[in-house]
Order: structure tokens, then sequence, then C-alpha cells
């Protein structure tokens, strides 16, 4: 394994300091609000009876429009037009005109966490998330926009993660391949610095599914990294090489399908105009189509709120939740059917027509998990992947697992998939596609944040761990696997003995309750930002009864930040009351408290989370929302992840920085029963983006923990010490 390098001494930084940062931040953030509802609030004024005259082409009423519904329709349309607007800018344009101003003058070393570059690099991945490039990601228009933000790529190249954190300081060679959740962070943060060196892929290298490289991390030219590999602090794969593993490694092969890939002869074509223009057409349908969905719930609102009242909204937003739900799965599963109904197993040229369709079918199922992330992991799953095209068997359970291509997954009966978990993704290498058949056999299980490889067979009753890659040769029946590079486990540890109606075979009340519990779980979140967006626009409205369309237009950030709020509230009202404080235990997957825990969880992921929760990330407002959960969070703490769900059992000390996407992860379901337990970070640790912390672990004080690391159940992390690797191992070159 690479050396590792010398820890630089850690950089303390005082409350006056943070609370700087942290004001400038907020401004950020009002500045970001002010520009989504500006034209909102404009329209909405001019349709309102102020003191003053109507704006120029504006129209008025005497009265506002709750109260006329008559004039209802046009004015839906109105405000429709100015939030296509505010979207447009804000997504579209917003990110080229600032990313690189922000980012150009940054320049490779340390710097002190919490200063003037830290703010220009939160900003500049601020804007990133919310940019396009998801959408883009794995397309023809990924390399010419990411040129736009201010990255090195070459021609012919295949990315199809949107995981970027500093364009600028990010080149990619001519015929380069970067898989599906690879990350290519330029910057972290540890010890109180924010350390930022340049990532290189060099040309027609290859990068797989999932993995890491940090700042200073280099896959030189035709050399291949394989799925779920960290490379970091200025470690290079060499020119030809074939480097796997968290530690990487040197290896004979990244994975038959790649090799295969990586030894055909070049010339498997570029992107042809015919293509470009067709991705450009998908591109713009699937915006269209996606921000169209919410418009069906948006009329029902409407029609009820102007033919009853206001005090008829509450039942609009009941009605509205599952019908955006229901509006969302079918222009998905429609959209998907008409673009590609089945994708053909095999290796074919990315930059084909073929290449194109499978893209947007990637956009829209991505589309799906963001918009109704809490439809997964419910008894809803199976039918709906079977709806796009999966072989699903009776009882399996499935969560938010990505990246799949459903005419070629089979899960067979009573497996089960966990969250983040990527099975039967595609490869991409020089100009080409794999898409093979991927199988999950009867109870067999996929850990969190796995990575199963398009092709891999499991056997029946097997198991593949968290974060972990599967042997290339398939997952032999009864087995069990960990870590990157994947290690026989001999023996499996125990869950109880629960009898199989709490398990795998419930009785029927339970399946009933069940589908009750999660029917609101699916559909709750989106009625909390109905009933947001509704108490957005009549706050903005009343303001606009009363003052000057200036006033009303600075103040609307600050309306919408109180309905952000409220949603919220009501994830924590509900944490409360369903739950209390969470404590150890053990439990069957069909108990009534895993559904009330579940529960839980689903409306901190679909709605605390996108209301406002990830817009902090990176700031010292997110500690103070996860206390309002119940998290024991230190003072001056950095934290840029959302992954956590059992807040109770999280304890995070002074100084700690916790990186993005690292997991937090307090809970396992283990052969259907789910552990939970506490997981402590002392003060002064880092851990790595990407990184699973798994319960009752301990990291240490002033423990460097390594991205894309798994810290197994039980470890205590010596103070003082680094580690790294799946599963974290200390570094080489550690005392």
């Amino acid at each position: 394994a690479p050396a590792s390098r010398p820890r630089p001494r850690p950089l303390r930084h005082g409350g006056r300091a943070v609370a700087a940062a942290g004001a400038a931040q907020g401004v950020v953030v009002y500045l970001l609000l002010l520009m989504v509802t500006l034209p909102v609030s404009v329209t909405l004024y001019a349709w309102t009876t102020p003191h003053g005259g109507p704006l120029p082409g504006g129209r008025r009423t005497q009265e506002g429009w709750m109260l006329l519904p008559g004039t209802g329709t046009d004015l839906v349309g109105a405000l429709a037009l100015a939030a296509a607007a505010a979207y447009v800018w804000v997504r579209w344009l917003l990110p080229v005109l600032l990313v690189r101003p922000l980012s150009g003058g940054v320049r490779p070393g340390r710097h002190p966490l919490w200063g003037a570059t830290y703010l220009r690099l939160w900003a500049t991945n601020l804007l990133l998330s919310l940019s396009p490039l998801r959408t883009l990601s794995g397309s023809p228009m990924m390399a010419p926009y990411l040129r736009l933000l201010g990255a090195k790529v070459g021609p012919a190249t295949a990315v199809a993660t949107a995981d970027v954190n500093l364009p600028a300081m990010l080149r990619i060679g001519e015929g380069a391949s970067v898989g599906y959740r690879a990350s290519l962070h330029a910057w972290l943060v540890e010890d109180g610095w924010v350390v930022v060196a340049p990532v290189e892929v060099g040309p027609h290298a290859f990068v797989g599914n999932g993995a890491a490289l940090g700042p200073g991390a280099r896959v030189a030219g035709h050399a291949a990294l394989g799925d779920q590999s960290a490379l970091t602090h200025g470690e290079t794969v060499p020119r030809g090489g074939r480097w796997a593993g968290s530690p990487p490694n040197p290896v004979e092969s990244v994975g038959p399908a790649v090799e295969e890939m990586l030894r055909a002869p070049a010339g498997a074509g570029s992107w042809k105009a015919r293509h470009v223009a067709a991705a450009v057409a998908g591109l713009v349908c699937i915006e269209a189509i996606l921000l169209a969905t919410i418009m069906p719930s948006v009329l029902v609102i409407w029609t009820v709120v102007a033919a009853w009242g206001p005090q008829a909204a509450p039942i609009a937003v009941l009605l509205a939740g599952p019908l955006f739900v229901a509006v969302v799965c079918a222009v998905v599963a429609a959209g998907k059917r008409l673009v590609l109904p089945k994708a053909p197993a095999g290796v074919h040229p990315a930059c084909s027509c073929l290449g194109v369709r499978k893209w947007a079918v990637d956009k829209l199922l991505e589309s799906s998990l963001t918009l109704t992330n809490s439809l997964y992991g419910t008894l809803y799953t199976s039918p709906w992947l079977r709806l796009l095209g999966a072989r699903v068997g009776r009882r399996a359970e499935v969560s938010t697992a990505a990246q799949l291509d459903p005419d070629l997954l089979t899960l067979r009966e009573e497996s089960f998939v966990a969250d983040m978990a990527g099975v039967g993704a595609a490869s991409f290498a020089r100009g080409r596609i794999a898409l093979r058949p991927t199988e999950v056999g009867r109870r067999a299980f996929v850990g969190n944040a796995a990575v199963v490889p398009a092709g891999t067979r499991m056997g029946p009753g097997s198991l593949v761990g968290v974060s972990t890659v599967p042997p290339p040769d398939g997952v032999p029946e009864g087995t069990s696997w960990l870590g990157s590079p994947a290690m026989h486990l001999p023996v499996r540890q125990d869950s109880g003995a629960f009898p199989e109606d709490q398990t795998f075979r419930p009785p029927r009340l339970l399946v009933l309750h069940r589908l009750g519990v999660e029917f609101f779980r699916a559909t709750l979140p989106a009625m909390l930002f109905g009933g947001a967006l509704y108490l957005h626009l009549l706050g903005v409205h009343a303001l606009a009864r009363l003052l000057p369309l200036p006033v009303v237009a600075a103040a609307a950030p600050l309306v919408a930040g109180a309905a952000s709020l409220g949603v919220i509230g009501c994830c924590v009202a509900f944490k409360r009351r369903l739950i209390g404080a969470y404590r150890p235990r053990v439990e069957p997957l069909w108990s009534r408290f895993v559904r009330r825990t579940e529960f839980v969880t689903g409306l901190w992921e679909a709605a605390a989370v996108p209301a406002g929760v990830a817009l902090l990330a990176g700031t010292p407002f997110l500690p103070a929302v996860l206390r309002w959960f119940g998290a024991r969070i230190g003072r001056r703490a950095w934290i840029a992840t959302t992954y956590l769900t059992e807040f109770d059992l999280v304890e995070v000390g002074d100084d700690v920085a916790i990186g993005p996407g690292v997991s937090l992860q307090t809970h396992l379901f283990e052969d259907r029963v789910m552990k939970m337990s506490a997981v402590t970070v002392r003060s002064g640790s880092s851990v790595g983006a990407r990184s699973v912390v798994l319960y009752d672990s301990v990291v240490g004080e002033d423990v460097s923990l390594g991205a894309l690391s798994l810290l197994m159940k039980g470890e205590r992390l010596t103070p003082g010490t680094s580690w790294r690797g799946i599963p974290a191992q200390a570094a080489v070159g550690e005392s």
C-alpha cells in the first residue's frame, strides 16, 4: 500500500472566526434565496393591490388571488413562468457565471478552515450542487460543461459522475473514462486545514464506479483504478498500471468486463452531431417533464383553495402529496419504456444512439430516486422495480439502490439490498459500455454503499458487506465477503433467534399495517412541500398588500426560509412524537418500532434534507440543526454530510471534520434484524469523504480516518493515529 504522508500540525479556530464565516455563509444563502424567489415575488406583487399603481404591463385586482378564484388560472400560468425563469437562472446560468471567478484564484496548498479561501470553495461547491452536473453526467454535454466551469477535459471522454468539487483543478485526458459515483475531489478538510491540489485522470485512463480521488491524486495515461478504490494525497497509478482497493494496491486486473474493453482496439468512435442533437433534445424533455410533474399537484391545491378558501388548504395538500408521487412514477415508467424498453446485454459503443438512450434512462431513474426518495425501502419498491422491468422475487427488500439497469437485474425471493448500494451498474472504458445481467440470490444480502458490478451473480444466502466490492468471479452460495478488495469471512455474526414471522414471512396483519405506514412515509414529504409552497405564496401575498416591491422582494427569502424551517420543524416533531430519544436496541424487520424509525428516516431524507438542511452542509448552522434532532455535536465542528439517522446515538466532539458523503451508521439490518447503537467521533478527529463509521465504534481524539474507509463495529481507534481502507487499517508508516 502507498506510504502515508506526514500530517500537518492541527490548526484550531476560535469561536469568532467560525461565527464570522457563518455570517458570510448566511449572506450567501440569503442572496441565493433572493435569486430563487425574486421572479415569483415580482409576479405575485403585480397581481396584488398595494399602495401604488400597477407595474408596467402588470395586472392588478382589487383583492388578492386567494379571494378571487376567477383570476386564478391566469395567475397560475404567470407564477409557473416566473418559477421556470428562476429555475433556469439559478440552475443553468448562475453556476456558469460564478464558478470560474470564485475558484480561479485558488492555489494548491493548505489554507485555514473558515478563512477566505474556504468560503470561496464552499460557495463554489454550493453552486455546483445546484448546477445540472448530475443530469449532464454520462452525456455528450458533460465535457463541454466541465470546460465552461474551468476544468481541462480532452475529447472523447466518458464522465458518468457529477461528484466534482473544484473544476478549476480537474484534468481529464483524451479518451479517459470515469465511472458512476466516482469522487473527483480537489480539496478536503482535515485537522483544521483546507488541503487543495489538482486531480488528474490521464489519456485513455479508467476510473471505476465508486472510486474516490482526493487532492493530488493522479491516474496516469492508459492506467486503471478499480471500482470502489481510493487514491489521494499525491498517490499516482503509473502509466499502464492496474490498481484497486482502499487503500489501493497493484493488481493484475480491474475486472473481466473492464479488461475486455481496455484490450479492445481504439476507434470505438466519438459523439456524432446527431447524437449530440438527440442528447440535447432529451435534456430539454427531461428538464421540462420533471418540472411539469409538480403541476397537477399545484392545480389541485389551487382549485381546492379557489373553491373553498384558504381553510381548505390542508385537504388540498393531503390530495396533492400522493398525486405528486403517482405522477413522478408514471412519467419515469412511461419515459423509460418509450426511450429504452429493454437494455441489451453485451459490450456496445458508448458514443451511439444506445449510449444516448441509456443516459436518458439513467437520468429518469435518478430523478425518481431524488423526487420520491421515501418510496424506496418500502413495500412499494418491489412492484415499482417490476414496473421498470426488473425481476424481483416475493418479499425482497430494496432500499435506495442506485445505477440500476432494471431489465438486466434479478433480485430473488427474500433478498435484501441496503441503502446507497450500487447493483449491476454498467462500466465505461475506451469508448465502450458493458451491460451485463446481474443476479442477487435468494436470501442474499447487499450491504450499505456496496458496489456490485454488472455481471455479478450472488448465490443464495450470500452476503456482500458494507462498502464492499464482491470477488470478480462471483459470490458462491452461503459465503460472506467484506472489503475492497473483498476478503472471505468464514464466520457470520449471529443476529439472534427471532421467528420468521418477524423477519422473512410476516402475517397479513403486519403487511397491511406496514403498507399503511409506508403510504404516508412515501407521500408525506410531498405534502409538507406543498404546504410550504402554499404558505410561502400566502406570506408574500400578505406582504405585497402592505409594502412596496423592494421590501417585499427583500423579505421573500426570509419567508421562504421560514417555510423551510417549518418543514424541518415538522420532521423534528414527528421524530420526538414517534421515537422520543433513540437508545441502543435490537428489533426484527417487521416490528412496529422499525416502522416508526424508518418513517422518521424517510422524513429526514426526503423532506428535511431537501427543504434546506443540505444547503447548510459545511456551515456552522448544520450542527445546530442536528442538535435540534437530538445529536450531540461539539463546538466548531465542520460537518459536510447529512447521512445520519438515529440522531441521539451520534456524538461528535469539538473541532471535528466530517467530510461529504460520510455515513455515521448507527444501525444495520443483519439477517433482517435491525441493530442500532452509538457512534462516537472524539474531538479533533477528521473523517474523510464517503467513509462509513459503523455503530459501537469510536474514532479517538485527533484521529485521521481517510476517504472511502470503513470503520468496523466495536473498533476503537487510538488517539493521534491515521487510518484508511475498507476495512480501516493503520496507514503505512504509522507508528
